[in-house]
């Protein structure tokens, strides 16, 4: 099978982690910010290896309550440490298997802050330099990639295959009714437009230009693992034939 270049978050508690991760060029782990303890790093650093599929962290504002996807009333400091703490704790498991981490991605409201904000992002960029890590995955244009490259991270620009964009590159809210993409069909048609056309629809029906290195597919959506087996078919029907 060869393998689409799709990421997913995981090491979040969901059943099907293990069907899910065959399908995966890379994944991102949750290291007990917003979700995960050593039992959960290590099963999906195992599920990782066995199936060949490169390893990153993804610690997020350290809020469990809140699964990390609400900004907290934190210090600069104490975020940091935190940010610290928890990719120091997926460090420690991977070490145990003699591999190591590809590397870092900002879960929830994290992630979406350092998109835009510049002090944020040198936050997470000082915390993640503490580390041997190759890379930060990041949006297009955002913040974040521009300050990573600053400081000579490489930037894995990444584009959401199960969520609708705004105009500006925001992803459309989670509170909004029409802030999820369900349907394999269009999963598919929006990889395949971004690698060869490099346009993205937004929710407004524009054409956005972006650029993908990586495509998540959130590993806690419903059905996330039918979901790409499902793609996996229909690019080997629709498009797999024309490939070199």
């Amino acid at each position: 099978m060869k393998k689409l270049k799709i990421n997913s978050d995981v090491g979040e508690g969901v059943e099907w982690e293990a069907e899910l991760m065959p399908f995966l060029d890379s994944c991102s782990i949750a290291c007990g910010g917003h979700f995960g303890d050593v039992f959960t790093m290590r099963n999906s650093v195992e599920l990782a290896i066995a199936n060949n599929v490169k390893i990153g962290a993804h610690p997020s504002y350290p809020d469990k309550k809140g699964f990390g996807r609400n900004k907290i009333n934190i210090t600069n400091n104490e975020l940091k440490d935190s940010i610290v703490s928890q990719i120091q704790g997926l460090v420690d498991i991977v070490n145990e298997y003699n591999t190591g981490l590809s590397h870092v991605k900002a879960h929830g409201s994290l992630y979406n802050t350092c998109a835009r904000d510049y002090d944020l992002s040198l936050l997470f960029v000082e915390a993640v330099k503490e580390f041997q890590v190759d890379s930060i995955y990041a949006p297009y244009k955002s913040v974040l990639a521009e300050v990573a490259k600053r400081f000579d991270l490489k930037v894995v620009n990444e584009v959401f295959l199960d969520r609708n964009y705004n105009d500006d590159y925001s992803l459309v809210a989670r509170n909004q009714s029409n802030s999820m993409i369900l349907e394999p069909n269009y999963m598919l048609d929006r990889y395949i437009s971004v690698i060869l056309r490099s346009s993205l629809k937004t929710i407004c029906n524009s054409e956005l230009f972006i650029k993908a290195d990586t495509f998540c597919i959130h590993g806690d959506t419903l059905n996330s693992n039918n979901t790409l087996k499902e793609i996996y078919r229909l690019y080997e029907k629709k498009y797999e034939p024309f490939q070199n």
